[in-house]
């Protein structure tokens, strides 16, 4: 082969690893492959939802029938006693009776022989022959003693085994689905991890791409909720109205306080767009995102009372559920360190909030 066909061959081997590979950070990325991958995760993201919402679904009612096995338990508790001693009664009896007739084949031994060759005449034979015949049915009852006993505990305990029998058959079928969804789940992670590569190896560039989308009203794909809790700490305070801790009187509360410390970690609820991170009047330093389109109008979580250095993402920045965005700060108004966490729904610059419970998991 000369060295001309080889160098054919070489590049179409490169051109087509470069259709198949991701594109790396050098090359120019566009908006159209911009969208094209944000579409692709939205439906993963949507996917790997309802997959997660599947395998909670499954794992309830396997946990569900084991209750239930345990009720079983306890209502046929003495049925299971009953057949249990009566099993264990019939091996021991089984245990004696062979190791009877393994002591009497290993010495020889046959009493029964023994007592009708002892016989004295035809008639003291017949004689012994009965008893020996009244002993061995004596024996044989003895066993069959247990073994009736056996019987009838079983047959009492068999309503308990069918139906544990028939739960178990259902947590064996609930189990395989369980398994096919999990393997399912490891594919989507999967694939969700090569876009957030390809996204933080192209990062400058989608940002600069997702802020002039957003300015000119063009950033647009599906929300994938429900939310993540924020941050780690204990709800302090609820979404509506209440005497406000320091100003002393009755007002609106429009989200959620999260208490923790200062400088506890808060994380991304959920993938989206930070659309906003500037000063506000009370709620000190804002940072909003921007989570996608919601029942036809855009979903927001907005994040309060941080300090500007503790923030740590920009507009214009792809986040993904559990990303740290910022930390737990006392900008503002409040008695004290907390994350304020509002949802808001709509158009306008201050679109309606709602409360962030009704949307997380």
């Amino acid at each position: 082969m000369n060295a001309k066909r080889i160098a054919a061959l070489l590049s179409i081997a490169l051109l087509a690893t470069a259709c198949i590979a991701p594109q790396s950070a050098d090359a120019e990325v566009t908006r159209e492959e911009v969208q094209k991958q944000r579409e692709k995760k939205g439906q993963l993201l949507q996917d790997q939802s309802k997959m997660t919402d599947e395998m909670r679904r499954l794992e309830k009612e396997i946990n569900d029938l084991n209750e239930e096995i345990s009720r079983l338990s306890k209502k046929f508790a003495p049925q299971q006693k009953a057949y249990l001693k009566a099993k264990q009664d019939l091996e021991v009896k089984k245990r004696e009776y062979h190791k009877l007739i393994r002591r009497m084949y290993e010495r020889g031994e046959n009493q029964y022989m023994s007592i009708l060759l002892s016989a004295e005449s035809f008639n003291d034979f017949l004689h012994r022959f009965g008893m020996v015949r009244i002993l061995v049915k004596s024996d044989f009852a003895k066993v069959m003693k247990y073994k009736e006993a056996y019987d009838v505990a079983k047959e009492e305990n068999k309503e308990y085994l069918a139906l544990v029998n028939q739960i178990q058959d259902k947590q064996n079928q609930m189990k395989s689905k369980l398994k096919q969804l999990t393997e399912a789940t490891k594919k989507i992670n999967g694939d969700l991890k090569a876009i957030h590569d390809w996204e933080d190896a192209n990062q400058d560039a989608i940002l600069e791409i997702n802020l002039d989308d957003w300015k000119s009203g063009k950033l647009r794909f599906p929300y994938t909720g429900p939310l993540s809790k924020p941050t780690p700490g204990p709800k302090t305070s609820n979404y509506g109205m209440r005497l406000h801790p320091v100003l002393g009187y009755y007002r609106f509360h429009a989200g959620v306080d999260f208490g923790g410390g200062y400088g506890k970690p808060i994380y991304a609820p959920a993938d989206g767009v930070v659309v906003s991170s500037r000063p506000s009047s009370g709620y000190g330093w804002l940072v909003t995102i921007y989570h996608g389109q919601y029942n036809g109008k855009p979903f927001f979580t907005q994040y309060a009372h941080s300090y500007p250095k503790q923030v740590k993402v920009v507009p214009g920045q792809e986040v993904h559920r559990g990303d740290q965005i910022s930390s737990i700060g006392d900008n503002g108004i409040g008695s004290g360190p907390h994350l304020h966490f509002e949802v808001r729904i709509g158009y306008g610059e201050r679109p309606p909030t709602y409360n962030p419970l009704n949307y997380m998991r």
